[in-house]
């Protein structure tokens, strides 16, 4: 075909007004046509242009390269530099070229500038450069197109060695996981990741990581060495076992002192009341004093003890529970009369309210009476004027009952909200007791973890600052009986 059909071969395909250079060449590689875009930008006129070995008239080594890679394939492409001359100034350009073998033999070429893209695949090379994960690329056969500096070192391998090779001549067999989750990436495009695996030839790390599809058709695979984190965790694992263990340990030392410490005591107790009531015979007045005295003191050691001794228990898990369905009613009617006596003791209006026909909780109702005495009691401890009300009621939140205490007392600032519930805590407000009625620090403490026990829990409400509330939450019946059902 001449230089000139195809010239107007060209025009009439529209080849004239494309932006980007085209050019096309006979079978002997021989200029057959060179549009306008071509002659600005390689500064080459068609007519020096036509009849020209094409290979000789691209720019730099754009030629000898395209024409290798066609040798190989019916297709070539290679990026190009470019220095260009405009209004008098150089700019770098880079222009993306690809060659199309055509069924005559001949060849066609297209010159694309890429340079925008280029600078953008720059930045994120930096980029890629930059972080401390190692990035591997692909191209939809494969062929690793890319290896950062730090995959160099993570997966142990050479750039210059990696790029161009096959990712399965690579990549350890082992795990079998991370080549069955790369291929996946590549059939569904849908990206994944793996946890802590430990591929054979990676330095003997471990790391998480992640595929990617990417635009062309290839995968990407980023490596995150969690070797120091997951050494970590292990360590910090390993040390709250034996901090878990340890107060195991300690909380079964103290049930055993406990236990101990409550037969003498119980002696103790005994002898001085006999001794207070003149079992053996007249005693002085003044002895009579220091027997009450001392029974007083042992029976607040004995409830301190008895405090002690649930709680290490609780802390073992060695607590029995026999829940079952508990009626309000009949429980509190036990519950709180000698609790009213206090009340009223210290000038207290006590006040109760139970509406009609609560339904039952699911709860043991001996472990049940060890929350509300205490939490009630505290109330009353804590109260110097006013009134302790305590309400039943079904919670807004279905399948909960609320048993809630409320108290006209200073209240509960902001910061002490959880500060009451630890063990041997106490407020040291002598505003809310006098030295002689304060307690163990343990009330509290122990009736939270006793309803937590029981699948419940103790909260404080809000008041408004106006005195405090605590509410203890408990299951229905019904609500624990489709549960169970539920579980089996």
């Amino acid at each position: 075909m001449s230089p000139v059909s195809t010239l107007e071969i060209a025009r009439h395909a529209g080849l004239e007004a494309l932006a980007d250079a085209f050019c096309l060449a006979d079978a002997e590689s021989r200029v057959t046509y060179w549009n306008a875009a071509a002659e600005r930008l390689f500064g080459i006129s068609r007519t020096d242009a036509l009849e020209q070995p094409l290979w000789s008239l691209l720019p730099g080594d754009a030629g000898s390269v395209l024409r290798e890679r066609m040798v190989r394939s019916e297709r070539g492409a290679a990026v190009v530099p470019l220095t260009v001359l405009v209004d008098g100034e150089l700019f770098a350009r880079h222009l993306a070229a690809h060659a199309t073998t055509l069924e005559d033999g001949g060849v066609a070429v297209h010159f694309r500038d890429s340079t925008a893209e280029r600078r953008l695949t720059d930045r994120y090379a930096q980029l890629l450069e930059s972080i401390r994960d190692g990035f591997i690329a692909t191209d939809a056969e494969w062929r690793i197109t890319y290896v950062n500096r730090a995959a160099e070192v993570l997966v142990s391998l050479r750039r210059e060695r990696a790029v161009g090779t096959s990712l399965w001549e690579l990549l350890p067999p082992e795990p079998p996981e991370l080549g069955t989750t790369i291929r996946a990436t590549m059939v569904d495009r849908q990206p994944r990741h793996l946890s802590a695996i430990h591929p054979r030839t990676f330095t003997g790390r471990r790391f998480d990581a992640w595929t990617h599809a990417l635009p062309d058709g290839g995968v990407s695979i980023l490596f995150e060495d969690v070797t120091d984190r997951l050494t970590k965790e292990l360590e910090l694992a390993r040390l709250a076992a034996e901090a878990e263990e340890a107060s195991r340990a300690k909380s079964r030392f103290f049930a055993a002192v406990s236990h101990e410490l409550r037969t003498p005591l119980n002696a103790i107790v005994g002898y001085t009341h006999l001794l207070a009531t003149a079992t053996y015979g007249e005693v002085p007045a003044g002895a009579v004093r220091a027997s009450e005295r001392a029974s007083v003191c042992a029976e607040h050691l004995a409830r301190l003890i008895d405090d002690v001794l649930l709680l290490t228990t609780l802390e073992i898990e060695r607590l029995p529970v026999f829940p079952a369905a508990v009626e309000m009613e009949p429980f509190l009617g036990n519950v709180l009369p000698h609790l009213r006596q206090q009340a009223e003791a210290k000038g207290l209006s006590f006040s109760v309210d139970l509406p009609l026909e609560l339904p039952p909780v699911f709860a043991d109702p001996e472990r049940l009476r060890q929350i509300v005495t205490p939490v009630v009691s505290n109330a009353i401890k804590f109260t110097s004027r006013g009134s302790v009300g305590v309400q039943a009621r079904v919670a807004e939140q279905p399948g909960w009952m609320e048993i809630v205490v409320r108290d006209t007392g200073p209240g509960v600032a902001p910061g002490d909200r959880d500060r009451i519930f630890e063990a041997f805590e106490q407020l040291g407000d002598e505003a809310r007791s006098d030295s002689a009625n304060r307690g163990t620090g343990l009330g509290l403490t122990l009736a939270r973890r006793l309803a937590r026990h029981l699948g419940g829990d103790l909260e404080m409400g809000e008041t408004g600052g106006e005195g405090a509330e605590f509410i203890i939450r408990l299951p229905l019946a019904a609500r624990a009986a489709t549960q169970l059902l539920a579980d089996e």
